[in-house]
């Protein structure tokens, strides 16, 4: 799948696009760039929720398909949004939300939340993620690109992962790779896929994005 970008060529201290293409430098946050890539081009002073004007330290990020329930962090499913906002929808989707603040009683509002905590747990139960199917690509494990740093590595939460996919025989998210394989988000799914000897790991292949080995990229001035 293709990410959302601007149609012109653009550099800036975080992140360059040239051609259709996002170029991300070689051990570079991928959440930092994507979180600046969609500030700039949804802005970082109004809540898509409220539709209130804020300070810039006011808004936040939210993911309309939460991570709890497999969203990743691309520009389609991220909105700049208050801090209000953000806390008061939890782990609802957009949609789930949407409906959610059109109910009137506080006794409705509370059985709308069990109703999608219930869904969102069976989601889980069938190890499947709440994200449209057409952004996932199943990917052989030993053709994934990575670098890993141990130093990075949280005991805890690779035994929680590995915990996870024994439970509810999935991942807890789909790993997020460059075009080119190289991996940009989800490195406990690559570990435990790694761990339990899972041969295929659901992934979401970035056709317009690409860790930039080479330095010398040039881009034109427009």
């Amino acid at each position: 799948m293709n990410i959302i970008l601007p149609t012109k060529n653009l550099r800036t201290k975080d992140f360059l696009i040239k051609d259709g293409i996002l170029y991300l430098r070689y051990g570079q946050s991928f959440q930092n760039a994507i979180y600046s890539l969609t500030y700039f081009m949804k802005g970082k002073r109004f809540c898509y929720y409220c539709k209130k004007s804020f300070p810039r330290n006011e808004i936040t990020m939210d993911h309309m398909y939460p991570r709890s329930t497999g969203g990743p962090t691309i520009p389609q499913n991220l909105i700049p949004s208050c801090k209000g906002c953000n806390s008061k929808k939890k782990d609802m989707t957009f949609e789930q939300y949407q409906h959610f603040l059109a109910i009137s009683s506080d006794i409705g509002r509370k059985m709308y939340l069990a109703k999608v905590s219930s869904f969102k747990e069976g989601i889980k139960a069938i190890g499947m993620f709440e994200i449209p199917n057409n952004w996932i690509t199943p990917v052989k494990v030993n053709a994934i690109h990575t670098q890993i740093d141990l130093s990075d590595i949280s005991e805890q939460k690779l035994k929680k992962a590995i915990s996870y996919y024994q439970q509810h025989h999935q991942f807890q998210k789909a790993i997020i790779l460059d075009r080119n394989f190289f991996s940009l988000d989800g490195l406990y799914v690559l570990l435990v896929a790694k761990a339990c000897e899972v041969e295929y790991v659901p992934a979401i292949v970035l056709e317009n994005v690409e860790v930039r080995q080479n330095r010398n990229i040039k881009i034109s001035k427009r």
